[in-house]
């Protein structure tokens, strides 16, 4: 419940009262409460496969009405990683922009992971995902390809030092190639932010796995660390729902990300 209370920007109490003020006017039970928490229950599963199909037609019966007017215009929520929006965005925003002054793009800023099921979910209208999985609710176009693997600084001093986020699945296939290889490091630093370790990275602290687009859209002076001993490749799409096609702001947008070159 305080997951979905801070996706949904409220406090959990705001969102525990009014899951009961549901219940209350329903005149059921959706959750069975214990101290592992809450599950729903066969009523609220069913209430909750109503309110999916609810929210779908919603979306449908704007992205219509939408498609009945070709001005481009309104605000269009974008997602995308931070780290993916420094080399993607300046590509194709500005000119965007310029070209339709009665549209406005909110970024929202996650993991693909997240920003994948934000576009499921509705919550975000376009999602920019590296390697994402398929899903036969969603249009998923790879906009162009990445390659990760460990970079060091030319010249800096420590090389026993390895700086990566331990949570990318892409760290964690590469440490397994390296050690397959012999090669280890006597000092790992784990971070979430692909920001913080490139800019270790550059600042000399050690090597790092990271995507040669970062390197290259933020960095000079940094050169590969084993020539592609260990590397992953990786895919970055465009994501979006079906019925985004339909509106002109949908198409204008989607055109601009096509044309571009990452």
């Amino acid at each position: 419940m305080s997951r979905a209370a801070q996706e949904l920007h409220v406090s959990q109490p705001t969102l525990t009262v009014a899951m009961r003020k549901l219940e209350d006017m329903l005149g059921v039970t959706l959750f069975e409460r214990s101290k592992k928490g809450v599950t729903l229950t066969p009523t609220g599963l069913q209430i909750y496969q109503y309110s999916d199909q609810m929210l779908e037609l919603w979306d449908e019966m704007v992205r219509e009405a939408g498609s009945l007017d070709q001005t481009v215009k309104g605000t269009v929520r974008l997602g995308v990683h931070p780290s993916v929006g420094r080399y993607t965005l300046p590509v194709f925003l500005p000119t965007l922009l310029k070209d339709h002054p009665q549209l406005n793009v909110q970024l929202m800023h996650d993991l693909s992971r997240n920003i994948l099921q934000m576009v499921r979910d509705s919550f975000v209208d376009i999602g920019l995902v590296v390697n994402p999985e398929r899903h036969p609710d969603l249009v998923i176009k790879e906009i162009c390809a990445d390659e990760v693997t460990v970079w060091k600084k030319k010249g800096a001093p420590i090389q026993d030092t390895l700086i990566y986020d331990a949570n990318l699945f892409q760290a964690q296939t590469i440490l397994e190639r390296l050690q397959k290889k012999g090669i280890r490091y006597a000092r790992k630093i784990a971070s979430s932010n692909l920001e913080v370790i490139a800019t270790l990275l550059q600042a000399g602290a050690g090597h790092a796995i990271l995507p040669k687009r970062v390197i290259m859209s933020n960095f000079s002076s940094i050169e590969e660390a084993h020539d592609h001993v260990a590397s992953f490749k990786d895919s970055l799409c465009v994501v979006y729902r079906p019925s985004l096609k339909r509106t002109a702001t949908g198409k204008a947008i989607l055109e601009a990300i096509s044309k571009s070159k990452f």
